[in-house]
């Protein structure tokens, strides 16, 4: 890279810990969740900051990260305070990073972007063409890192699910349902299944068995066996439209 370029990349990095940290002092104790961190922290970020739009957003998820990494240190009993950041790095994502066919990488600053060769190994030797050259995987969120005045770029790739790695019926059919009170599900077929007759059978049930509790013969503790099991019928009737084999 020219002396421009890692001066610029210098010049994010410091700024992309800057952020980091006044997102993470704005949320510490308030908040860890992204959707709550990044409105919070947003504005001061964009202000007090020379990161651009999309890379002031991710450092507030960063800092959204990076608490909810203490928080859960801190149920697990480990003494935790509020992060720092000190390491030289900074994330970048599709919007904010473009991998060309031609081994380089366009990277965003806190001014433009730079255009960089990617040293990377003979096919033969690395792993990173399965990734790179495969449709399979898709780019996502990155890291770049300065090290001893070299740049390491961490690229993060995802997997493409197919189509039967979804989660499908039997007949390859996709089915949602909602689980309410009113209804007891409603499935994404626009079927209702309601909760009323079941709520008036269970009822009628814990009347007729509070009765025959209050009998106490060895019939009635027959009986009792028998209509619990009716009631489980009508239960699973009533909740799947199918009725238990006898």
């Amino acid at each position: 890279m020219t002396d421009e370029q890692r001066d610029l990349l210098e010049e994010t990095i410091s700024e992309w810990k800057r952020g980091c940290q006044i997102a993470t002092d704005m949320a510490w104790g308030k908040c860890n969740a992204k959707s709550a961190v990044q409105p919070l922290a947003y504005d001061d970020v964009r202000e007090y900051t020379d990161l651009g739009s999309q890379h002031a957003i991710l450092a507030t998820h960063q800092a959204a990260q990076a608490i909810t990494g203490c928080l859960e240190r801190r149920s697990k009993g480990k003494k935790v305070s509020k992060p720092t950041f000190t390491t030289p790095t900074v994330k970048y994502d599709t919007r904010t990073m473009t991998l060309f066919d031609n081994d380089t990488v366009s990277l965003s600053t806190t001014e433009n972007r730079v255009r960089c060769p990617l040293e990377l190994p003979d096919a033969d030797d690395g792993y990173q063409r399965q990734y790179l050259d495969s449709e399979k995987w898709s780019v996502t969120e990155s890291t770049l890192t300065a090290r001893d005045g070299d740049y390491f770029l961490h690229i993060g790739f995802r997997r493409h699910k197919t189509d039967t790695e979804r989660n499908t019926a039997e007949d390859g059919t996709v089915l949602g349902v909602d689980l309410g009170i009113e209804n007891l599900a409603v499935t994404s077929t626009a079927k209702f299944i309601s909760g009323r007759e079941l709520t008036h059978n269970l009822r009628e049930f814990e009347k007729v068995r509070a009765g025959l509790q209050q009998t106490g013969t060895r019939s009635t503790h027959r009986t009792l066996e028998q209509s619990s099991s009716r009631s489980f019928a009508t239960f699973v009737t009533c909740y799947t439209g199918r009725r238990t084999p006898s």
